[in-house]
């Protein structure tokens, strides 16, 4: 795939090592302008903590702090772990307010760390969200949800990064949607989407770093109280900076939303898909499955199971592969003892195969744990602790690792 508007802004006179991020930040930026002045909007809305200790204020402040220990900073082979102690901090601020038809939640925050048994001994991060609800007709909704991070660690939950840490990259995304009901039982949903990764060290640049286009069309069909049937075709184009992987994906999914009962409610949808690369190679229709179930087992205890199979994107140039396909697999469960102590627990499961036609196919499986408490000392003070494990088996000795980190630390807000 090629996109002339973005070639062009290549071609600018930015420093080289300076013009993807640029170009990645300008874009997310261009979406939150849009999203607020699109719709004329007056006021901030609806979005964040639904256990927040005042969730009429509508602007909350949180600093937090945490003690801890990582087995393994960087990622590396297990016969070149290097362990350290850290301390870290996070000040974060969310403000939100409902006004007519219109929600809207804007969040951002900046955290460092401090490792202290380590040459490099600081790192930076920072993250902003800002999601919008507005409601034109009482058949007419129109969203957008964008994103932006810069980080050094890789975020599992999106799935975008390198699974090991690498260097400090920057990431973002944009999603606009237009919902309409044609009638009673039957909705249109079309979105527009658009994200992007930018590496700042140059060889982790010139192999991961893309930007991804997406336009989907959904339609929905009520066929009773309990089930909706879904229909969705998606085009996926992805165009990387320097590795010669730019391709165009085409998805054909159907179906089923169907509650259980009051507490059970799951989603199934299957179909294919199929990818064609620029540099002429191409994939075959291949299955492609998501399923999620969410279940309220009691007012404590809730919880979700994800599931994905299909093509996978990242990492194709680094393993001189041709096609990466994987399954997906999470759980997350929350409970709360009482009003004060509440726990979640969150095991995933990764399983990729790099198909390389001029070496031995590639199979690598991830597996994570985490766990966590949180105590809430008064009203805007909690205490808490994490931990978490992921670990790397592909039988490949330097690509393969095992990470522990430990944590305690405290969060107050305002």
């Amino acid at each position: 795939m090629h996109f002339p508007a973005l070639k062009l802004i290549k071609k600018s006179a930015f420093n080289p090592k300076m013009k993807k991020q640029i170009q990645l930040v300008s874009v997310i930026l261009i979406g939150f302008a849009s999203s607020i002045f699109g719709q004329q909007l007056s006021s901030i809305g609806l979005l964040g903590d639904s256990e927040d200790f005042d969730s009429s204020l509508p602007f909350t402040t949180t600093i937090s702090t945490a003690f801890g220990h990582d087995s393994n900073v960087g990622s590396r082979p297990l016969f070149v772990e290097d362990s350290s102690s850290f301390v870290q901090g996070r000040l974060s601020g969310a403000y939100s307010a409902v006004r007519g038809k219109t929600h809207v939640g804007l969040n951002a925050g900046f955290a460092t760390k401090y490792y202290f048994e380590r040459a490099d001994t600081t790192f930076n991060s920072g993250d902003g969200s800002l999601n919008i609800y507005h409601k034109v007709t009482p058949r007419l909704t129109l969203a957008n949800k964008s994103y932006l991070s810069y980080s050094i660690e890789p975020d599992l939950a999106i799935g975008v990064a390198v699974p090991r840490r690498l260097s400090h990259y920057w990431y973002g995304h944009n999603n606009a949607s237009l919902t309409y009901a044609l009638n009673r039982r039957t909705t249109s949903i079309t979105s527009i989407g658009l994200s992007g990764i930018a590496y700042e060290d140059e060889v982790n640049s010139a192999f991961n770093d893309k930007m991804k286009y997406e336009i989907s069309q959904e339609m929905r069909y009520v066929l009773n109280v309990v089930s909706d049937l879904v229909g969705e075709y998606r085009y996926i184009g992805a165009d990387y900076d320097l590795a010669d992987y730019d391709y165009g994906a085409h998805y054909l999914l159907a179906g089923l939303n169907h509650s259980f009962n009051l507490m059970l409610r799951g989603t199934l949808m299957a179909g294919g898909n199929k990818r064609s690369f620029d540099n002429g190679t191409e994939d075959d229709w291949k299955p492609y499955l998501e399923t999620s179930l969410r279940y309220n087992v009691t007012e404590k205890t809730q919880v979700s199971w994800i599931n994905r199979y299909g093509y996978e994107d990242g990492e194709l140039a680094s393993n001189l592969a041709s096609s990466r396909s994987g399954f997906n697999s999470a759980v997350n469960l929350s409970y709360s003892f009482n009003d004060r102590l509440r726990s979640n627990f969150g095991l995933s499961y990764r399983n990729y195969n790099f198909e390389r036609p001029e070496r031995i196919d590639l199979n690598e499986v991830m597996q994570s744990v985490n766990l966590g408490l949180n105590y809430r000392l008064y009203s805007n003070i909690d205490l808490n602790a994490r931990y978490s494990y992921i670990s790397m088996d592909s039988g490949d000795l330097f690509r393969d690792y095992v990470r522990h980190r430990i944590s305690a630390g405290m969060s107050i807000k305002f």
